[in-house]
């Protein structure tokens, strides 16, 4: 019994080694090993450089052998490279997929010929007995700055950008909007020991977009500056100290550009409550890795705008004085209807019926069509409606009812309608039409087209009346517009606007509209 003990002993310790050994035979370098070198860091293939710079080479090995393999790399660079660590690196991977990786760290003199360089690392990988060779190669051209600066170009810059690099409709193009922190908010943030962190202080992002015309994959950092237009010194208030740390430790992106490609990036852009309003200029610069040389900039002239007070202002005005008219009907309601007779008030009716019909329905589906047709030009289309159709109803109701309070009323039933029929009962349609109501009652009064002896049928004079009217209230609706929803408007558009839809517009829409009243006041005689 011990003897037959003794050789099972024996013969299990014989087995073992055998096995291991036939596994070892078995052994497929290419298979069972995954070996790279990227030069620089991050470039797998042909990588581009310029004299001075430091860089890193970047080694990686990795076993899917279930059992120890000693490996010794070597890497072999080109004469006249500086090495800065050991190129010879021996380890022992023991399990399947463990690996190893090193950055080998090497200086390339800024007097080294220009030329494609061949780079060598060798792996000898030892598995039981068996010994294996893998071998890497890769190239490194390095090219003089007068050929790296025709090679990459800095293509497109977009201001302000998405997180993505595109365009964002929402703001104006080449315009920083600086967000400005209320000072309640500030006094709550010390009192309550909180601090805004650095993703609240993101403003926005510049999108980057680069070319590369060369052969080569070069990898690039990507910074960039904000400086005063006039002295050209960096504006540190678009580039604030975030954490207690410089902003260029953030704003800058890092990218391999493909040969013969272009690629967009983002930058992030901070700002800080500093900052003021005013023209500047956005230098973009991008270096090759490890090369503190600029290969390339690009200027753009940007504009940072801050809070407007005059839409603020007329926003709180327009909604005091539609306010106090509400609250004037509502003080005295029967003053005011008393003043009308009942066919009056049906025919006030009427007339706003006609309009909501008329005007608002059909917009319901045109608003939306106009746009994607006409894009920013469909105020021409729109205008129509809203100002040659809406101004013939006011005209023609005023030569036939000349009272102060008949287009106030007339809005009345329009925002009504509106409200029960459309849902559109927002602060918007109650301000801007409280507006253009005070606005028309009191340039009509004033003008003497209503009142005591009024005078309606001047085709002229109620046309200039209305225009004004309109070309204030109009402003006066996109001041509203910009404060409440946050919306930038372009000056061009506003102008345009203004003066087509709010005078022209609106001017033969009031031509015409003494024409209807008279008509339609012998039909009633």
């Amino acid at each position: 019994m011990k003897n037959i003990i003794i050789f099972l002993l024996v013969l299990g310790l014989a087995i073992q080694p055998a096995a291991a050994l036939g596994q070892a035979e078995d052994f497929e370098p290419e298979d069972m090993t995954t070996f790279l070198i990227q030069v620089p860091h991050g470039v797998e293939g042909n990588g581009l450089a310029v004299g001075g710079s430091n860089l890193s080479a970047y080694v990686f090995f990795e076993s899917y052998y279930e059992g120890n393999m000693n490996v010794t790399v070597e890497l072999d660079f080109p004469e006249g490279f500086v090495l800065q660590d050991k190129t010879v690196h021996s380890f022992l991977l023991r399990t399947e997929y463990d690996d190893w990786y090193r950055l080998v760290d090497f200086y390339v003199p800024a007097d080294l010929p220009s030329g494609t360089y061949n780079i060598t690392a060798t792996a000898l990988v030892e598995v039981g007995e068996k010994q294996h060779t893998i071998v890497r190669k890769t190239r490194l051209k390095v090219a003089s700055k007068e050929e790296v600066a025709e090679e990459i170009e800095v293509s497109g810059l977009t201001v302000p950008s998405d997180e993505d690099g595109y365009g964002d409709p929402s703001h104006p193009a080449s315009t920083l909007v600086i967000r400005e922190t209320s000072p309640a908010l500030k006094k709550l943030l010390k009192v309550t020991d909180l601090k805004i962190d650095r993703e609240e202080l993101t403003s926005t992002y510049i999108g980057v977009e680069l070319s590369n015309r060369g052969d080569s994959k070069v990898p690039v950092v990507i910074t960039y500056d904000i400086l005063d237009i006039k002295t050209g010194e960096p504006v540190k208030a678009f580039k604030p100290a975030i954490m207690g740390m410089d902003a260029d430790t953030f704003c800058y992106a890092t990218l391999t550009l493909d040969p013969e490609s272009s690629s967009l990036v983002s930058l992030p852009l901070y700002i800080s409550e500093n900052a003021m309003g005013g023209e500047y200029l956005l230098r973009v610069k991008v270096k090759l890795t490890g090369s503190d040389w600029v290969a390339v900039t690009k200027d753009q002239k940007i504009t940072a705008i801050s809070r407007k007070w005059g839409p603020i202002i007329i926003t709180l005005v327009s909604t005091l004085l539609g306010l106090t008219a509400t609250g004037f009907f509502f003080s005295r309601p029967e003053q005011i209807m008393d003043r009308f007779k009942t066919r009056n008030l049906v025919l006030i009716a009427l007339f706003g019926t006609v309009s909501f019909a008329a005007i608002n329905l059909p917009m319901t589906i045109l608003w939306e069509l106009s746009h994607a047709i006409f894009g920013p030009f469909s105020f021409l289309f729109t205008g129509l409606f809203h100002e040659v159709l809406l101004y013939m109803l006011i005209a023609s109701l005023v030569v036939l009812i000349p009272k102060p309070g008949v287009v106030s009323l007339f809005m009345l039933v329009r925002f009504l309608l509106g409200g029960f029929i459309t849902g559109s009962f927002t602060p918007i349609t109650f301000i801007t039409m409280s507006l253009s109501a005070i606005l028309l009652e009191g340039l009509m009064y004033a003008a003497g087209i209503t009142g005591k002896n009024p005078n309606p049928e001047n085709r002229f004079r109620m046309g200039i009346v209305c225009g004004i009217a309109d070309m204030a209230s109009g402003y006066a609706s996109f001041s509203v517009w910009m404060v409440l929803y946050r919306l930038f408007y372009s000056d061009w558009y506003i102008m345009a606007n203004i003066l087509i839809d709010g005078f022209l517009y609106t001017f033969i829409g009031a031509w015409f509209g003494i024409s209807l009243g008279n008509r339609l006041k012998k039909v009633a005689e």
